[in-house]
């Protein structure tokens, strides 16, 4: 599997707080199955001021430390990026470690705020649109707004929005709110990615082989690989390098869709 969401980078947010819990965390990933992680510290304008210039050297660290634990993963680098005024600046000044590409488009992980969704967003996902730039909204099924009205997300997909899911959400862990909001969604198929959105060891572990369990009981094996490795890996090849991405599995309907 591969987690591209995750708060693994130490020291620069709300995630692991040192070194040691970033490779405890780590282990745990191997442990679920994870065999590629992209590690995206949050940048949040005004809470956690990060950009690409704090983000490198912390995750180079993280990288050598990891190598030197020989902790059989492959590490890239983004972030999960507050939707924001400074946002755009940012992006268009290069300061904001993309999460991959998708279709032709870069793409950027973008968070919502947790109780709506923020009133202009429909001007953000059009301008993105015209930089050339996919959002990939990350745990939509945890926002208190889709949650009671989960029919507004298709707004969002028009505007060429991609969903990441979280593990935990999937498997129950936040609750039976959540993961109905996650079915709703599955159930469309408007979901393009599962990931950890991990923070802790104990308090929010990764969860993805708990999330790839209930795929596998929904909806068959194909679904549990499509949203835990197929689009994910096909997501962050530009992150990895084709050499090690595998044959990406095409023409499945879900492909075709739009859309801590």
């Amino acid at each position: 599997m591969i987690d591209i969401h995750n708060h693994i980078i130490p020291g620069i947010d709300d995630g692991a707080a040192e070194m040691a819990d970033a490779l405890d965390l780590l282990r745990l990933a191997v442990a679920d199955g994870i065999t590629q992680v992209v590690c995206t510290p949050h940048m949040h304008d005004g809470r956690y001021d990060n950009d690409i210039d704090t983000i490198r050297p912390a995750f180079t660290a993280l990288q050598q430390a990891s190598s030197q634990a020989s902790i059989p993963l492959r590490l890239a680098m983004a972030a999960e990026v507050r939707v924001s005024d400074e946002f755009m600046v940012q992006l268009r000044r290069g300061r904001v470690p993309l999460v991959g590409q998708w279709q032709g488009s870069d793409c950027v992980l973008l968070e919502m705020p947790h109780q709506q969704v923020p009133v202009g967003l429909d001007n953000l996902l059009a301008w993105l649109q015209r930089q050339n730039v996919r959002p990939v909204i990350a745990h939509p099924e945890r926002n208190k707004e889709l949650m009671r009205y989960p029919e507004r997300s298709l707004k969002l997909v028009e505007r060429g929005a991609l969903f990441q899911l979280t593990a935990g959400s999937v498997a129950g862990h936040f609750g039976g709110q959540a993961q109905d909001t996650a079915r709703w969604l599955l159930d469309r198929e408007l979901v393009q990615f599962v990931a950890s959105d991990a923070h802790h060891a104990v308090r929010r572990p990764p969860a993805m082989k708990a999330a790839a369990d209930t795929l596998q009981e929904w909806y068959g094996v194909g679904v549990r690989d499509l949203l835990t490795d197929t689009l994910p890996r096909q997501l962050t090849e530009s992150l990895f390098g084709a050499e090690v991405q595998g044959k990406i599995m095409k023409g499945l309907a879900i492909i075709d869709f739009a859309g801590n």
